[in-house]
């Protein structure tokens, strides 16, 4: 018998948050709970650690209840295989997701960091250029969901997980949806989700889309500022009552020193009416980066590097000159006064995402072509209307931890340059494996390697095998998880 399913009698009959506690110490499939590292109302965190592939994941348990719901079920497959196909360096990795004796859990990357809400909790208000940092981040993040039409109804510091070095990702893409579909919930102020961060629409359970997420980014960037959010009350409807009539107390952006090209951006952002709002994340981050340009805030190399370039168009604020030593801004240099007339760029490299100036013909990180030239091979798309991809995330060895993209062409793996994707280490040959998409699937077929190549576990003897997304490959004894995105 599972040692699980006693405790999970348990869990059922007495429904308290606290008895998840005796997850810990057990294992769920292939996962031994470690430790507990977070609680909130729609689920429960676990740290745990995944022996095949010797890592740390994280592992949200949903309640219980839930579990015994057969349309929660279906939900629930449907949108966490949507948010698994998310592939940006601002989004949680979904590794795994499923049902196990009436737990209902997603396994997804672990990120040591904590979250931005323990960051606001440590250290009250940000600086504007820290503010910036992290929502722009976030921002990226979210416009990528928002592309592949997901939306995420909870944005929130508590969902914005920190890299100890200051990256930003965000976790759970549509667990509020999924949870919206099997309840009945329509009375204003008791829509599922935090009321402090919600959209006036989404509070008062109207239809949303992208500008209730760039709604609700506003008012996290108003938190990181000013320490605090702008409307708080003793219960859910009220707080959604202020969000819909009261407008923005911008006294405390002004108390704390936030220049006014911010606080016009923020303004944007938090409209009532969703038609005033920024509708993309793109044009909200060009007018960050311009408000940040002309109130001479620095903002760090890393988020530059990420902000596409915006169409010619005037700021709604006056954009003062660059002074000495202040980073490059690739996308306002033609705006500002006697800016350079070759402005600095980087490009991001489609195979590994690394940045690299705009003068090299070839990544610095992996080698990859930066012009891309092998996207012309792209012929067969996903539901959404964009190319089917493939994703290695190596998990062991020196490069763990690194991500890399394939279009539709042949591509060739080994130690030793010469091959499109040189991994290292010692069990690796020269030239080692290939994987190519064909008909519809892709396919992975070994080249006579010394030390094998594997898919879960069987090796590739003298024909070639058809990939499904979540395959664990080896390529001797370097371990790659396989994902298809769109």
């Amino acid at each position: 018998m599972n040692p699980l399913r006693g405790e999970i009698r348990i869990m059922q009959q007495m429904g308290t948050s606290d008895d998840m506690n005796s997850l810990v110490g057990k294992s769920l499939g292939q996962f031994r709970i470690v430790e507990r590292i977070g609680a909130g109302g729609m689920a429960t965190v676990f740290k745990a650690y995944q022996p095949v592939l010797d890592r740390y994941v994280a592992v949200k348990v949903l309640p219980d209840y839930h579990a015994r719901d057969p349309v929660f079920k279906e939900r629930f497959l449907r949108e966490a295989r949507a948010a698994a196909r998310l592939d940006h360096p601002n989004i949680v990795q979904i590794h795994l997701f499923g049902e196990e004796d009436n737990i209902t859990y997603i396994v997804m990357q672990y990120v040591d960091g904590g979250t931005l809400k323990d960051k606001l909790r440590q250290s009250g208000a940000l600086s504007v250029a820290e503010s910036l940092k992290f929502v722009i981040q976030a921002a990226e993040g979210l416009g990528a969901a928002h592309e592949h039409g997901i939306i995420h109804r909870d944005v929130k510091p508590a969902n914005m997980l920190l890299r100890k070095d200051g990256h930003l990702l965000l976790s759970d893409f549509g667990i509020v949806k999924i949870l919206e579909g099997t309840t009945n919930l329509t009375r204003v102020g008791t829509g599922i989700g935090t009321p402090q961060y919600m959209s006036p629409e989404q509070g008062t359970g109207q239809a949303v889309d992208p500008s209730s997420d760039i709604y609700s980014l506003g008012i996290v960037l108003f938190h990181c500022l000013t320490g605090r959010v702008p409307f708080n009350a003793d219960s859910p409807l009220t707080i959604t009552v202020k969000h819909l009539n009261e407008p923005l107390p911008v006294a405390f952006l002004r108390h704390a020193g936030v220049p006014q090209q911010i606080e016009q951006v923020i303004l944007k952002m938090t409209a009532k009416m969703p038609g005033d709002r920024y509708q993309t994340t793109a044009e909200l981050v060009n007018d960050l980066v311009r408000a940040a340009t002309a109130a001479r805030i620095a903002l760090p190399w890393s988020v530059m590097s990420s902000v596409s370039a915006a169409p010619e168009q005037q700021p709604a604020f006056p954009v003062a000159q660059a002074s000495a030593g202040r980073l490059p801004l690739a996308n306002i240099s033609q705006s500002l006064p006697g800016a350079a007339s070759q402005p600095v760029v980087t490009v991001s490299c489609f195979r590994c995402q690394a940045q690299n100036p705009s003068d090299r013909l070839f990544c610095t990180s992996c080698g990859y072509e930066l012009a891309d030239r092998k996207a012309a091979a792209d012929r067969v798309m996903g539901p959404n209307g964009r190319p089917i991809l493939a994703r290695f995330l190596i998990q062991n060895g020196q490069m763990a931890g690194r991500s890399f993209r394939f279009h539709q062409d042949l591509t060739t793996i080994g130690r030793t340059n010469g091959n499109d994707l040189i991994i290292s280490g010692r069990t690796v040959s020269r030239r080692h494996a290939r994987l190519w998409f064909e008909n519809g699937h892709w396919w992975l077929a070994d080249m006579q390697s010394a030390n094998g190549t594997f898919v879960n576990n069987m090796r590739l003897q003298n024909q070639p095998v058809a990939l499904n997304d979540g395959d664990v490959i080896n390529f001797g004894d370097e371990v790659v998880l396989f994902n298809i995105i769109y």
